[in-house]
């Protein structure tokens, strides 16, 4: 047999296999849908379910949310002061002091915030009106009805965004209603500014509270050490035991310089005329000089009420009264300095923008929401798809 001859006889072969297996195809009953339903791995469901329902909600359901926005800035008076440059200029328009604008940030964003709030306005019929869907309104089934739910759902609907170039703080409220959205905006920045008053009060009172304080003080001891000085005068009949001291001790000198010339004079008669009648005056009027030295100098050095011990407690009350005084003058200085530090350290609230009424809604974003479901669904399926394509790859390699 030639080789054409086993061409032709291998070529029959299989043409008749082909179609033994077409007929075999064709007489096999349908076994209708669920095979091919089987086909369909459940991991598809990950990425239609989230997008069909992503439609829905987008689409006919979600509630319309407008947005009222309003621009704040926090300055200090201290930030007034010339430096140069463009920081100069920030702070010359009050568009410096980060740490000042996260305070009022954080407060925007405070429980107090809430609970103020929910004094001035109806928040909890604000956020939870009869038309809204049931997944943006509060209580929803994301947010239950507890304050703290309503706290979780108020961060979700406002925003206190600050600009670390400016300084500017941009407070966003979102609402059912564009009178509404204004309206918790403005309260907002009201309740902003009433903290910052406080803040201010805050420092003021504690910084300048103390500094009065040494002032009362001081002034109590000066009034003291003034009245016990008082006291000493009246007691030992004395104004100035300094002074009755200095006149004291001229009195006892001029006494001494009597003294020496009576004693000069009656040594000259003495050696001149031993008989003179004028020695026994002079001697009477030399001891009367010394006794009257004495006298006074006991009135100078006597323990107890000696004039000594009296300018003594007088010099003391008299220092006491200098140190109360200089004490007093010292707390009045550091009284002006801290209540000039007070009003340099002052917070001022300025309003940039007013909170605006919008008039078309802005949330949620419909289109940007759906394709962001259907990107991280596709995203879902195409990892699953792999991981479950390795799985079986890998089952196969080790069965055969």
């Amino acid at each position: 047999m030639n080789i054409s001859s086993v061409g032709q006889l291998v070529a029959a072969k299989i043409d008749q296999t082909a179609i033994d297996r077409a007929a075999g195809a064709i007489n096999r009953p349908f076994a209708g849908p669920r095979p091919i339903l089987r086909r369909l791995s459940w991991k598809w469901l990950l990425f239609f379910l989230p997008t069909l329902l992503a439609a829905i909600y987008y689409g006919p359901i979600a509630s319309d949310r407008y947005v009222s926005e309003a621009q704040i800035v926090v300055r200090r008076a201290s930030d007034q002061g010339p430096t140069g440059g463009f920081a100069s200029f920030l702070k010359s328009t009050g568009l410096g002091g980060p740490d000042d604008v996260n305070v009022v940030q954080a407060y925007v964003l405070s429980r107090d915030a809430v609970r103020a709030l929910q004094n001035r306005l109806p928040i909890k019929t604000i956020f939870g009106p009869q038309g809204a869907d049931f997944i943006a309104r509060w209580p929803s089934l994301i947010y239950g009805a507890s304050e703290e739910e309503l706290y979780r759902y108020y961060l979700t609907m406002v925003t206190a965004a600050p600009s670390h170039q400016t300084g500017v703080l941009t407070i966003s409220v979102q609402a059912f209603e564009p009178a509404q959205a204004r309206a918790i905006a403005a309260a907002l920045v009201d309740l902003a500014e009433a903290m910052v008053n406080r803040l201010n009060e805050r420092a003021q009172s504690e910084g300048i509270k103390s500094a009065n304080e040494e002032v009362e003080r001081s002034e109590q001891a000066l009034i003291a050490s003034q009245v016990a000085l008082t006291q000493f005068r009246n007691r030992e009949l004395i104004l100035d035991p300094e002074r009755n001291a200095v006149l004291l001790s001229d009195l006892i000198g001029k006494l001494n310089t009597e003294l020496a010339g009576t004693l000069a004079q009656i040594a000259q008669l003495r050696e001149s005329a031993p008989n003179n009648p004028q020695l026994g005056p002079l001697n009477a009027h030399a001891q009367s000089l010394k006794q009257q030295i004495e006298s006074q100098r006991n009135v100078v050095s006597s323990v107890g009420s000696g004039l000594a011990d009296k300018v003594s407690e007088y010099e003391r009350l008299n220092l006491q009264q200098q140190f109360a005084t200089r004490r007093l003058a010292t707390a009045i200085a550091t009284l002006t300095v801290a209540k000039a530090q007070a009003r340099r350290q002052q917070i001022f609230l300025e309003r940039i923008v007013e909170p605006n009424l919008p008039d078309k809604s802005t949330r949620p974003q419909r289109m940007v929401n759906f394709l962001t479901v259907f990107g991280w669904s596709l995203l879902f399926c195409l990892i699953f798809w792999v991981v479950g394509a390795g799985v079986r790859e890998h089952a196969a390699s080790h069965s055969s």
